[in-house]
């Protein structure tokens, strides 16, 4: 992280609605001796480190010290104060005073942020994919962090659109009428020519799942308290919203206990998918995943996906940027790669052998919003 990445950072925080990353970006890039401490032993050997690595280690370690001065800016933590003339000397004492700790959790702990929102984007392409094949469902979730995204039907929805129609689904109860944990509701912009009446059948409809389980080379058990604590401090300080939408989804997760297995997700793709009994299908999904693939990672994945549609049904769901997404199997591009932030969202579907890919239509960063337009490529 040198002082550029710093720079480059404080206008997306600030366009992000964080005056206060902002503020400790600035400062960071002009302060050689606090970058040193986000860099590492080795100055320059942790360039590639994102700078939000550095602010939720920063943010992790501060939670356990409400009383710090710094805690004062922090609206996760109570505070209220914007950032102001005394801000830079609390940043400088609270880094210094807990750098060991700081460093500890920069050289082992990766970004993993689980945003429950984008199961919004996934629902109607689990709901299609159930309809095209008539068949309950078999979730396989890769990159699956604390298996947020691997309940679907037991979340809320409301998708509105801009016609001013909402489409609503409340959250499914629990099995036992004494259980009070349920999921949130999730709120999704519709864009595009998609009406209510339209996508109604595909969100009014029961998912038909049967079974789940999240591949993930470190998952997160939502049980563990400090894997709790490390998701909240990959939330910016000022999304309250996004705060108590992932408090209520790990609750739920806790509740109801996916299967989160360890390993590479090439390696263990086909054990998880031979554990789909007939007649439901396997449906794999990835969701801002394969992007931390390497090409030859991708590779490996569309070849393993390939392989294993070729011995039976199966359906991969897809949200991710066009060009490491459904790009890799579909013959045409769907988002338009001049537009920032656009992801595509897409199904390669596997019956008696034979691959088709469908766009499903767009969708926005972190669950933002969703243009669903299916469409066969």
């Amino acid at each position: 992280m040198n002082a550029d990445n710093f720079r480059r950072f404080a206008p997306m925080a600030a366009a992000d609605a964080s005056p206060l990353y902002a503020a400790l970006a600035e400062q960071a890039a002009d302060d050689a001796r606090l970058r040193a401490v986000f860099e590492g032993p080795e100055p320059g050997s942790a360039d590639d480190r994102p700078v939000t690595l550095a602010f939720a280690a920063m943010h992790r370690v501060l939670a356990d010290h409400p009383d710090d001065a710094l805690a004062a800016y922090y609206a996760s933590l109570g505070g209220d104060r914007a950032p102001d003339a005394e801000l830079a000397k609390a940043f400088e004492a609270f880094v210094f005073d807990h750098r060991d700790r700081i460093e500890t959790l920069l050289a082992t702990a990766d970004l993993q942020s689980n945003e429950p929102l984008r199961a919004a984007q996934l629902r109607p392409a689990f709901g299609w994919a159930q309809a095209g094949l008539g068949r309950a469902l078999g979730l396989i979730e890769v990159g699956t962090s604390a298996g947020l995204l691997l309940h679907p039907e037991r979340y809320g929805y409301e998708y509105v659109f801009g016609d001013g129609s909402v489409l609503e689904r409340p959250p499914a109860a629990g099995s036992d009428p004494r259980d009070d944990v349920v999921g949130p509701v999730l709120r999704c912009e519709m864009r595009g020519a998609a009406t209510a009446k339209a996508l109604a059948p595909l969100i009014a409809k029961d998912l038909r799942i049967s079974s789940r389980v999240g591949l993930d080379l470190n998952p997160l058990n939502p049980a563990d308290a400090e894997n709790r604590a490390w998701l909240r401090a990959q939330v910016w300080p000022e999304e309250a919203d996004r705060r108590a939408r992932l408090d209520a989804a790990l609750a739920m997760a806790v509740r109801y206990p996916a299967r989160l297995r360890k390993g590479d997700a090439v390696a263990i793709l086909p054990a998880a998918v031979g554990t789909v009994s007939a007649p439901a299908v396997p449906c794999v999904f990835v969701s801002n995943t394969l992007a931390h693939f390497d090409a030859d990672g991708r590779a490996a994945f569309v070849e393993l996906i390939r392989a294993l549609g070729a011995r039976q049904d199966l359906v991969l769901i897809v949200k991710e940027p066009d060009s490491v997404g459904l790009g890799l199997f579909a013959p045409r591009a769907v988002a338009d790669p001049a537009v920032p932030g656009v992801e595509t969202l897409g199904a390669v579907l596997y019956q008696a052998g034979r691959e088709r890919c469908f766009s499903l239509g767009t969708a926005g960063p972190r669950g933002a919003w969703l243009d669903w337009a299916p469409a066969m490529l």
